[in-house]
């Protein structure tokens, strides 16, 4: 099957004209296969559910217009928002830390590649979550935290901002990829007007995993009972089994709602901004590169946040140690005795797909 489509792919690359060489893992074009959880689509061509995002940066300079974008498509795409050799400078930070960890990183290829071992999957990446000493670092704060995002911030709320210190900070294996979810359902104990920014440290394109978006998924009649359900669940409070994602397979959602997934390929320096009620996942890394990258959230400073992710007054995160999404402990040995989210679904009148 895989080479089936790829075939398929490269074929229709050549009927509109191009390149059919191997595909790149930071370019993808008209044509090109896309591997989304663990199914394949052909790119951007007519009636594919898988479609190009567009950015938005022809809104910049007029905040009033960015949030109107944002909740009318759930999402905002900006080019280069960051400063590029700020992301590259992190990029290599983080790069560094995976090889002082030993046993990640091909020695075969300079660290600044990022090329993992083939062996090294989801047990072997390191846990880099958190507030720790690596997030703090002056290299990737400049990036999560610094002058240059805070500002952006302060015209997007119209206001002071406030930022998570918890950091959702990753590099994404070979095979790995995260399912379709509402962010929501992990951080509801603040603002429901909080948002999330995903930034890819480096160029990242679909082949090495980028994130997927339903657009209007945040407020589309299609999408009600969804919001109105798991978009109001608090995994941690229902003690919810495995990842707390609605689902793997982006063809339930592509049928269940009757939408499509919008993707793209990112620069160092780009970042995706979305709601806590987008639906999104990820394309799978099927290249041997770490995809690094990281989620943070932002609100307005006067709104109230989610305890578990800032800081309290003895300065340690609120957070307990619940994990889910990537991370979460889905074996059979899991001590979780709460619902599973098929159990969920159920309750909640969703039928099998």
């Amino acid at each position: 099957q895989d080479c089936s489509m790829f075939a398929l792919g490269a074929l229709i690359r050549s009927v509109v004209g191009t390149d059919v060489a191997e595909p790149s893992p930071t370019t993808t074009a008209i044509g090109d296969v896309v591997v989304l959880g663990d199914r394949e689509y052909i790119f951007g061509v007519p009636g594919s559910p898988v479609q190009p995002m567009q950015d938005a940066n022809h809104l910049l300079g007029d905040p009033e217009a960015l949030r109107a974008e944002l909740q009318s498509q759930g999402f905002l795409l900006l080019r280069g928002v960051h400063d590029r050799q700020q992301v590259l400078t992190a990029r290599s930070k983080v790069l560094e830390h995976l090889a002082q960890a030993g046993g990640k990183l091909d020695p075969d290829w300079p660290v600044e590649q990022g090329v993992l071992l083939r062996q090294c999957g989801a047990s072997c990446v390191p846990f880099m979550e958190g507030e720790t000493d690596l997030t703090r670092s002056d290299e990737v704060a400049q990036v999560l935290t610094g002058p240059r995002i805070k500002t952006f911030f302060r015209k997007l709320f119209g206001g002071e901002s406030l930022t998570f210190d918890y950091k959702w900070l990753r590099a994404m294996y070979n095979g790995g990829f995260t399912g379709a979810h509402y962010d929501t359902v992990y951080m509801s104990r603040g603002t429901p007007e909080l948002l999330t920014m995903w930034t890819p440290f480096g160029d990242v394109g679909t082949r090495m995993g980028t994130i997927a978006v339903m657009p209007r998924s945040n407020w589309h009649p299609a999408f009600h009972h969804l919001r109105e359900t798991y978009g109001a669940m608090d995994a941690e409070a229902e003690r919810l089994q495995g990842t707390g994602w609605f689902t793997t397979d982006p063809e339930e959602c592509i049928q269940r709602f009757d939408a499509q997934w919008l993707v793209t390929d990112f620069k160092a320096g780009d970042a995706l901004f979305f709601t806590m009620k987008t639906l999104h996942m990820s394309t799978k890394n099927v290249t041997n590169l770490a995809r690094v990258s990281c989620d943070t959230r932002w609100q307005l400073g006067s709104a109230p946040a989610d305890p578990r992710y800032v800081k309290q007054a003895d300065g340690q995160l609120g957070h307990t140690q619940a994990k889910f999404g990537v991370y979460a402990d889905t074996s059979e040995a899991a001590t979780t005795v709460g619902p599973t989210i098929e159990e969920k679904k159920a309750e909640w009148g969703f039928s099998p797909v």
